[in-house]
């Protein structure tokens, strides 16, 4: 069957008259040869994507920058070195050891893990190149292209988007849940209230008046924490005023004072400045305190103190919330912010995500030093500045440059 000699690539037709080039032709042919090298390597080491070359026994023969990266090659790697060496892990996935093996397959397509030079999830997808050449080799395998993607961030997007919606399914469900409590804790402390006004009208002793008055007290505390809940749980933009951050702390601990009586614990307050003044949502800082401090509560043991210190840097108004509890573990402190994560028995594990979520609205930091067996210290940072002054800072500036 004879070859239809247009459909032929000019460089192909010059090769097949190689031996009729004279030196200066020949010279010029090389030089074409390795400007187009050149481009395709440029263009493959743009590429997203990790390409590796192996010859039939699975030595490296091509990799573009990608491809290096993922298997851990440094740029300057001149060593021919086979892929079973270079990635283990890759070199199974592709069935090295079986390629020259007629039942191999034609295309090869993986998701896989590696765990060398660093965790990564790549989608590898191989295809085996035909030899080319005589009629005796014709049709062999010479080796297999392999293209790797690297989809890591992808999963990991996918499995926040995930963490995501269990979180909101678990928030709207603890709001159904608050909510239905409200309801029968406004209804007995209404009742209560009634019973209240019918003994002063009856003229009854004022012990049973005192025990009724702490009843109602207790609803109402109960009630207060549902509600700070329910605020907590569902996101709001922050409503930014200017505040007193100590009349926040105290109102806050007066709102902890019967577990911290219970359990006979002193708030120690220090403070570095008369009026530490931040630029927040009093209900929202609130919550961030009620649940640090909740936690310090829950982590020491009776007759202790947990310290308040409050101060002012260069950039930030903060306050430490310092206990001598048990600590946490080193294991457990990178997953402290962590939704359902927690140590306690009847925890929850939605309070520190909810003080993370809380600060970060407002620009600031939550830092935790711990050591088991001896205590935790709860930094938080405020910026000094209002987010929405700074905000309109930068505006008016980018309209300035404009």
């Amino acid at each position: 069957m004879e070859v239809n000699k247009s459909n032929r690539n000019p460089l192909d037709r010059v090769l097949g008259r190689l031996d009729d080039l004279d030196e200066v032709n020949l010279g010029i042919l090389v030089q074409r040869l390795a400007r187009e090298r050149k481009l395709l390597e440029t263009v493959f080491d743009v590429i997203r994507d990790g390409v590796l070359v192996l010859d039939e026994k699975g030595f490296l023969t091509y990799s573009n920058q990608q491809g290096r990266n993922l298997i851990g090659l440094k740029d300057n790697h001149s060593e021919k070195i086979n892929i079973r060496k270079a990635s283990p892990e890759i070199a199974r996935a592709l069935g090295m050891d079986r390629a020259q093996d007629p039942s191999y397959p034609e295309v090869v397509m993986r998701e896989m893990q590696i765990s060398y030079p660093e965790v990564r999830q790549l989608r590898i997808y191989a295809v085996p190149i035909e030899r080319s050449g005589s009629k005796e080799t014709e049709g062999g395998k010479a080796g297999l292209a392999v293209v790797m993607t690297d989809f890591t961030e992808e999963l990991d997007d996918l499995n926040a988007k995930i963490e995501s919606e269990k979180v909101s399914s678990i928030m709207d469900l603890a709001a159904g849940v608050a909510h239905e409590l409200g309801n029968p804790l406004n209804s007995i402390n209404i009742h209560l209230q009634l019973l209240q006004r019918n003994l002063k009208s009856m003229g009854q002793d004022t012990k049973m008046q005192k025990s009724l008055q702490s009843c109602i007290k207790e609803v109402q505390r109960l009630d207060g924490i549902i509600s700070h809940f329910l605020k907590a749980i569902r996101p709001t933009d922050p409503d930014f005023k200017k505040i007193n951050l100590l009349k926040i702390i105290e109102e806050t601990v007066r709102l902890r004072e019967k577990e911290l009586n219970a359990k006979k614990i002193s708030v120690s307050m220090e403070a570095g400045v008369r009026e530490p003044m931040i630029h927040a949502d009093a209900e929202q800082i609130k919550q961030v305190f009620f649940n640090v401090i909740g936690n310090g509560v829950d982590a020491v043991g009776e007759n202790s103190t947990i310290r308040i210190v409050t101060g002012i840097d260069d950039h930030y108004v903060f306050a430490k919330i310092v206990d001598q509890g048990t600590g946490i573990k080193k294991e457990d402190i990178a997953r402290v912010f962590e939704p359902y994560f927690t140590t306690k028995k009847t925890g929850h594990g939605i309070g520190m995500m909810i003080v993370h979520r809380i600060m970060r609205d407002h620009g600031g930091e939550v830092g935790i030093d711990s050591k088991e067996g001896s205590g935790t210290i709860v930094t938080l940072n405020f910026p000094r500045k209002s987010i929405r002054r700074t905000l309109l800072e930068s505006t008016e500036s980018d309209n300035q440059v404009a």
